[in-house]
């Protein structure tokens, strides 16, 4: 598959050959041939992110749907960070997305920032760079993190102190 042996990613790349059938394999080739990536394509992908092929088909192709067919992500920018189809969706990218998507609208990112560098980031440095710095829309931002919005929270009073 082209993964030298002195590199650090061939033991993970021997791991997920070595966890999956042939018929396995060629079904997730299959799967984003049909989103139109090339065979060589599949195996660069796989180069730089072996786990890709220990994700499930559904994961995959769930995630698939999602960058390109939802959001309209280049093909090249998953190309480039197929890690992106690694992560959960629910956990990481969707709410990321979400705060992307206010940052983009209220003009709040001042350098050229692309939604996938902001992926691998661990959660708390995701928080103090596109969520709590930006003070008067930090509650916005950290509720849209979270999935909520600020017309969907309850009232602050308790049903007993009603």
């Amino acid at each position: 598959m082209g993964i030298s042996v002195d590199s650090r990613m061939f033991y993970h790349g021997l791991y997920a050959l070595c966890s999956l059938s042939e018929e396995t394999f060629e079904r997730k080739v299959e799967l984003l041939r049909s989103y139109g990536f090339s065979r060589d394509e599949f195996i660069e992908m796989f180069r730089k992110a072996p786990r890709l092929l220990i994700v499930s088909e559904e994961k995959l192709q769930s995630g698939l749907e999602f960058f390109l067919k939802k959001i309209e992500l280049e093909k090249a920018a998953l190309f480039s960070m197929p890690v992106s189809l690694i992560y959960s969706m629910e956990n990481r990218v969707v709410p990321r997305y979400r705060v992307f998507k206010i940052l983009i609208s209220k003009g709040l990112l001042k350098k050229q920032c692309t939604f996938t560098q902001m992926l691998p980031m661990t959660e708390e440095k995701f928080l103090q760079k596109f969520v709590l710095r930006f003070g008067d829309d930090a509650e916005e931002l950290f509720l849209a993190f979270k999935g909520q919005s600020l017309g969907s929270l309850s009232s602050p009073c308790s049903e007993e102190e009603s």
